[in-house]
């Protein structure tokens, strides 16, 4: 959140508080970074963060599968937070369904802008949101990993009891062995 401190001559001192806005960008074609998507927005008004989520990494294995091991990373979606609200909105407003660029030699020529004002959406929802997912994650991960453990040790235990009634068998075995080899003596 910038603070700007306006002089004028019919009123000294008053405070301006600028929100920062978020703008969605529902679909990312292919080819576009975070950087090119930095640069092309940045003409309209100052981007302070960009954050893109990558395509799964069984949809980029089916994909190199099935068109050759052509293109990088591929993003799905993303957010873009401008430095003005009011830039935000009007970013959103003029660009959405119009071409990214004209020019037939760009990749991105005939692909349209989805975009989206977010109202009421600050960026901290956004990191919260990863934050969550990752510990989300990072649980089923640990839920999994004690499970297996679980497992490891019932089967530990299986194998111990097995090798002890193994041994109980051959002394059962030996013992009778001697007491045919003591009753023919």
């Amino acid at each position: 959140m910038y603070i700007y401190l306006v002089l004028s001559k019919s009123w000294l001192g008053k405070l301006y508080i600028v929100k920062r806005g978020v703008v969605y960008i529902a679909r990312v074609p292919p080819r576009m970074t975070p950087t090119k998507i930095k640069s092309l927005l940045s003409d309209f008004g100052e981007v302070t963060r960009v954050f893109l989520v990558e395509e799964d990494a069984s949809k980029r294995k089916r994909r190199r599968q099935e068109f050759g091991n052509s293109g990088g990373k591929r993003y799905i979606e993303g957010w873009v937070e401008f430095a003005s609200k009011r830039k935000a909105k009007h970013v959103a407003l003029s660009l959405n369904t119009t071409p990214i660029s004209v020019h037939k030699r760009n990749p991105h020529c005939g692909v349209l802008w989805n975009l989206r004002y977010l109202c009421k959406f600050k960026w901290s929802h956004l990191t919260e949101k990863v934050a969550y997912e990752r510990r989300v994650r990072e649980q089923k991960l640990r839920v999994g990993m004690m499970q297996a453990r679980r497992e490891n040790a019932a089967y530990v235990e299986m194998v111990e009891t097995g090798k002890k009634l193994d041994q109980i068998e051959d002394r059962k075995r030996t013992r009778a062995k001697l007491a045919v080899l003591g009753g023919l003596l």
